[in-house]
């Protein structure tokens, strides 16, 4: 029996839709879009990832310049620019009105904040098929300057030559830290010999420091520069006071101690038993000479060495002196201060006795300050502001730090990226 054309046709297409041989072919080829979809996708998406962690290490980097300018005084948007200038590696172009540079307020624990922003927007092949508008990358980073540090020696030499000089046979327990301001490669803070011990918590330089330091564990190199802590100090004799000899500021004698008073003094009497009175003695152009023989003892003073012609101090270990800075007033936690009108890198001794003590601040803004001598334990509750401090023949500064009265120290910055 011969069967039709239309019969045969429906049992070819029985058989057809019966054979399995094919589907492994029908369905790479409907699942062929899908695949290259998703390769497409995570190609863009890696991307994106990419320009991300590029865009937030370029906003990194920029936050902690502009951080870098605040401190120094200087614009932070202009180091914004500068760094991303120089250091963005994206090579995508910012968007327009990026990057947004603010300045947060200080808080109790950052100050000098800097926030960058910054923001790209770029079509990539695949995705750009699919959506319009391509997704905007951000980046958020902000810098600012945290406590790092207690320091009670401060050099504030801003150049290439050493701020602090350790020598000699020099035993120096500070109790604190010690910073040089110094640009020097190797010696912002410079050794000589191996007789030496120095210890301090932190000795930290602008500049770079020799590979040890006797006795100081922690090295900080190429460290921010501090501030004068005492910048802007009113050193001038007061209007009206007039400058006359010791002996018209003795007040009385008992036995072998002379009682003096304040005021403005244009000459010292380095030899004899004297008791300062609370107050603040103004040395016009006159050294606070105490070479000879006898005691020296006050509390709440503070000696300001002034005038066109500033003197210096001289000690010796002849001499015992034992003063402590007044707590309150326009020259609270100050001992001894020099006018910036002194002559640059002037000399300043301190070779004192066991029984020295100075508690209190020494500011020499133009000085240099020497510890040196055969002094004993010469300090008490010290701290040191000079442009350059020397530490050298045996002295023995033991820096003891409890039971002070105008105990002061002052607090190191350091740069970093905060939430």
């Amino acid at each position: 029996m011969r069967m039709s054309w239309g019969a045969v046709m429906l049992n070819k297409l029985r058989e057809l839709w019966s054979d399995r041989r094919g589907n492994a072919l029908i369905i790479a080829a409907g699942a062929l879009p899908l695949i290259i979809g998703s390769a497409g996708l995570a190609s863009d998406t890696i991307q994106w990832t990419l320009w991300k962690r590029q865009l937030q290490r370029a906003a990194d980097s920029a936050a902690i310049s502009g951080a870098y300018a605040r401190i120094e005084g200087t614009s932070a948007s202009d180091a914004v620019t500068t760094d991303l200038t120089k250091n963005n590696q994206l090579w995508v172009p910012l968007l327009s009105g990026y990057p947004q540079t603010t300045t947060p307020a200080n808080t109790t624990t950052w100050s000098h904040q800097v926030q960058v922003v910054l923001a790209v927007q770029q079509k990539l092949g695949f995705s750009s098929v699919f959506i319009s508008t391509p997704p905007m990358i951000t980046a958020t980073a902000k810098a600012a300057a945290v406590d790092d540090g207690a320091f009670c020696v401060v050099s504030l030499e801003h150049s290439s030559d050493p701020g602090i000089t350790i020598q000699g046979s020099t035993t120096t327990n500070l109790g604190c830290g010690a910073i040089s301001d110094s640009i020097a490669v190797t010696t912002s803070v410079n050794t000589n010999g191996a007789a030496y011990n120095f210890a301090s918590s932190i000795v930290a330089a602008v500049g770079g420091l020799p590979a040890t330091i006797t006795g100081s564990a922690n090295l900080q190199p190429y460290h921010l520069a501090q501030p004068d802590p005492y910048e802007g100090l009113d050193t001038s004799v007061p209007s009206g006071t007039s400058c006359t000899n010791f002996n018209s500021h003795i007040v009385s004698t008992s036995g072998s101690v002379t009682t003096i008073s304040p005021g403005c003094y244009n000459s010292w009497d380095k030899n004899g038993n004297y008791a300062m009175q609370p107050g603040t003695y103004y040395l016009n152009n006159t050294d606070f000479d105490r070479t000879g023989n006898g005691t020296l003892t006050g509390t709440g003073v503070t000696i300001v060495l002034t005038g066109s012609n500033p003197g210096t101090v001289k000690t010796n270990g002849t001499s015992s002196i034992n003063l402590s800075a007044p707590t309150t007033g326009a020259f609270a936690k100050i001992l001894i201060a020099q006018s910036t009108a002194a002559g640059v890198d002037n000399n300043n001794t301190i070779n004192g006795t066991n029984s020295s003590t100075y508690d209190g601040a020494l500011y020499f803004p133009k000085g240099l300050i020497n510890f040196t001598g055969t002094t004993g334990a010469i300090s008490k509750c010290l701290m040191v502001v000079s442009k350059k401090v020397n530490f050298a023949g045996n002295s023995n500064i033991q820096n003891d730090v409890n039971g002070c009265t105008a105990n002061t120290t002052v607090t190191g910055k350091k740069i970093r990226l905060v939430a």
